[in-house]
């Protein structure tokens, strides 16, 4: 019935509104299970990321994943590699992901998942009809959250994944997040901190960008425009590249160190553009780190396509 309403209302709106910019599509719900899971960061070189998936719904489903990353020499060139995950009804699934994963459930089916040692990037995963014939499906019982532990000196945050959530889906292996098929993304992401060096404090943005065609092998380069106030309402831009995955130093890269923007607080705003965004953005002093998913705007959603690779046949 919630589907219903949502789709109907979407109609109403195209029908009255007809020349309504393509940015107004209706965008995901963070606080509801979706679909889809997105994963902006998953860091094994300076963390240790654990993921949690959980299966809301009383019968079982198989999830396929893509872990997009790179290593600790190489921050542009990415791997991308595929799994599959079994979930029994109302299953909580957790994986530490710096290790591999392989488990039989109780109803005999495996599950084997290489680990991603020493690797950073983001990860995301969605519902299909099966393994073999790979097909998405509407499915809004996933849930899941991640979280980042430094054992070295005992910092760990949290944050949950991003869900999207299926509104018309086809199985057809390209994920439409365009708010007809699934829910859209942001373009517009906000967030707040502590200026870096202000009581020793650090921080970091991460973004993850799925515009990806895995038959053409693309890997778009894009910009991203910040606009930043301090808490003397003294506003200032940054202009930054972007490629699928990528990690902002607040001092380096977002001049938002303490003898940069000259209060301790401070928030920033990413103009609305033709890229969705997926983010989340972590902290951290002595012993303590703290982190969340960022706010997104929700006037701003940006269409994004997955074209995924055909299923080999005899699969």
């Amino acid at each position: 019935m919630k589907k219903l309403a949502v789709l109907l209302t979407f109609c109403l709106v195209i029908g009255l509104f007809a020349g309504i910019s393509s940015a107004q599509v209706i965008v995901n719900n963070l606080n509801e299970p979706g679909s889809l899971l997105v994963f902006p960061l998953i860091d094994n070189i300076f963390h240790t990321t654990i993921i949690e998936i959980a299966n809301r719904a009383p019968t079982d489903v198989w999830l396929q994943c893509y872990m997009i990353t790179h290593g600790a020499n190489s921050a542009t060139v990415f791997d991308k590699k595929d799994f599959f995950i079994h979930l029994t009804q109302k299953e909580p699934f957790w994986w530490s992901t710096n290790q591999p994963y392989n488990r039989v459930d109780a109803h005999g089916v495996a599950t084997q998942i290489m680990g991603f040692a020493g690797r950073k990037g983001c990860m995301f995963c969605w519902a299909i009809d099966s393994d073999k014939t790979q097909l998405e499906i509407d499915w809004d019982f996933l849930k899941g959250d991640a979280m980042l532990y430094n054992s070295g000196n005992g910092r760990a945050w949290q944050y949950n994944a991003i869900p999207h959530q299926g509104l018309a889906v086809v199985g057809d292996r390209v994920l439409n997040l365009d708010g007809v098929e699934y829910t859209a993304s942001s373009s517009e992401i906000l967030f707040e901190g502590f200026a870096e060096g202000f009581s020793g404090i650090g921080g970091t943005l991460a973004l993850c960008n799925l515009n990806i065609n895995f038959i053409l092998s693309t890997q778009p380069k894009y910009d991203i425009n910040f606009e930043c106030w301090n808490q003397n309402e003294v506003a200032g831009t940054r202009h930054l590249g972007a490629i699928q995955f990528n990690q902002y130093d607040l001092t380096r890269d977002l001049q938002l160190a303490i003898n940069q923007v000259f209060t301790p607080k401070w928030q920033c705003a990413t103009a609305p553009s033709a890229w969705a965004l997926w983010a989340v953005f972590f902290q951290w002093t002595g012993g303590l780190a703290w982190g969340s998913n960022v706010w997104q705007h929700p006037a701003f959603g940006t269409p994004t396509t997955v074209v995924l690779p055909v299923v080999p046949s005899g699969s």
